[in-house]
């Protein structure tokens, strides 16, 4: 058991799909007193009830000079992203049914 459901939401499910699936992350958390844009998904979330999480692929000076992408990330944003439609389902009724992840 993984017990994501202690903080079961977008993230979390991204990590377990990851985790389950051999594919490498690249988190990034933004200091929240540093200006910088937003997204569509923090907004979705803060005005819905429906799980939200940004993803994407790294791309070179994206948002920073210093932002580099590597030559394997597509290889895995796309392995994520099917990993999500064909395993969504499974995971979301594992972390629900029990309050652990079984799978």
């Amino acid at each position: 058991s993984s017990g994501i459901n202690a903080e079961y939401g977008g993230a979390a499910m991204v990590r377990e799909l990851a985790r389950r699936n051999d594919i490498p992350l690249q988190e990034v958390m933004v200091r929240n007193d540093s200006p910088c844009g937003s997204t569509i998904g923090p907004i979705i979330s803060a005005n819905t009830a429906v799980r939200t999480v940004d993803l994407g692929c790294p791309q070179l000076s994206m948002h920073s000079i210093r932002e580099m992408g590597g030559a394997e990330d597509p290889y895995h944003a796309v392995r994520l992203y099917s990993a999500f439609y064909e395993q969504f389902g499974a995971i979301d009724a594992a972390t629900r049914d029990d309050g652990a992840c079984d799978e």
